[in-house]
């Protein structure tokens, strides 16, 4: 390097732009000509006499030069974000700091509320208890041919040989099933007949001859119901963050301590979709340097999490959002009646 250029660089880097502006007229053109006579490599944008200066420096390196080693660089600067396996992971050692990418307005309950539960396995829903007033809508029309061979199964387990005289309280198929002596027998020829028609079933439900089955066709439909929707709930938070994440591969590891390698210490890892990392790197800086004020540098933001809300908050990128919704769908729950039924029955 000439003693020209040396003056300059050294100027440049100890922060005297006093000294360089009233030649260059904007930092930017400083950079543009250590770029063409190829002393970017001397300038640290991480160096604390350039902290005034750091988004701009890092801009141009990034968006302008094209610069990996700075990339590499501001990358280092974000402690959740590890490379390994040629990508990019995110470390967390408390899942609901991804609650922090979530849109958190007004609402009495936004997107962040659900997901920072979600991500937290916290229940912050009150449980539905009365989910249906009709449980043969509900839960015995919906049942798949194998729980109602088991509901077949467990009807005449418990009504073994049973029989009934006929009177005008019976239902109609009992009349039409009964003997010349108006006995009707309940036998494994027609129990099915009994399931298929509402008012034989509940006759036998509404006066106590199937024990508890009524209680633990109501428990069945509570607890589908509500693992319906808390399965609503977090599809839609996992989903939001597939924006970002190969949310499939997350999982849990134990890592050691760097102050006790004895110690483990549990972190969540998300491996980073391609390019994320460094597209929102060079979009941070990009929108900072738009912004014309140099709080939060790279290196004082710390995480890349803590990039990313700083860009959303500011509108420079959106929140991951979704819509709460009121009540689950109704084909899940009724997946979830058919999955549960043999637990119960």
């Amino acid at each position: 390097m000439s003693e020209k250029y040396l003056k300059y660089v050294n100027a440049f880097n100890n922060g005297d732009m006093d000294e360089l502006l009233p030649y260059f007229e904007t930092v930017e053109n400083i950079l543009r000509f250590f770029h063409k006579k190829d002393l970017l490599d001397y300038i640290d944008p991480f160096d604390s006499e350039l902290a005034d200066y750091q988004i701009e420096i890092l801009n141009y390196s990034l968006n302008v030069a094209n610069d990996k080693e700075i990339l590499e660089k501001c990358i280092a600067q974000l402690s959740d974000v590890i490379y390994k396996d040629d990508t990019y992971y995110l470390y967390l050692r408390d899942r609901e700091d991804l609650a922090d990418l979530f849109y958190g307005g007004s609402r009495d309950t936004s997107a962040r509320d659900v997901a920072k539960a979600v991500l937290g396995e916290d229940d912050m829903w009150d449980r539905w208890g009365n989910t249906t007033d009709d449980i043969y809508r509900d839960v015995i029309e919906e049942l798949n041919p194998e729980n109602i061979e088991l509901l077949k199964k467990h009807i005449l387990d418990v009504l073994t040989n049973w029989k009934i005289e006929v009177d005008d309280d019976s239902p109609d198929l009992f009349h039409n099933y009964a003997d010349d002596e108006g006995i009707f027998y309940l036998t494994p020829e027609n129990v099915g007949d009994v399931i298929g028609d509402e008012e034989s079933f509940m006759y036998l439900i509404d006066n106590d001859y199937l024990d508890n089955l009524s209680s633990e066709l109501y428990g069945i439909h509570s607890n589908a119901y509500n693992s319906a929707y808390e399965t609503e709930v977090y599809n839609n938070v996992f989903g939001e963050l597939e924006t970002f994440f190969d949310v499939k591969t997350s999982k849990w590891e134990s890592i050691p301590s760097s102050y006790n390698p004895e110690k483990l210490i549990e972190h969540y890892v998300l491996k980073f979709n391609p390019n994320e990392v460094v597209n929102s790197i060079r979009k941070y800086v990009a929108e900072r340097n738009n912004w014309g004020y140099y709080d939060y540098n790279i290196d004082s933001v710390g995480t890349w999490i803590n990039m990313m809300s700083t860009l959303m908050d500011n509108g420079d990128e959106p929140w991951l959002d979704f819509r709460i919704p009121d009540y689950p769908s109704s084909s899940l729950v009724d997946k979830y009646i058919n999955e549960f039924f043999p637990d119960y029955i």
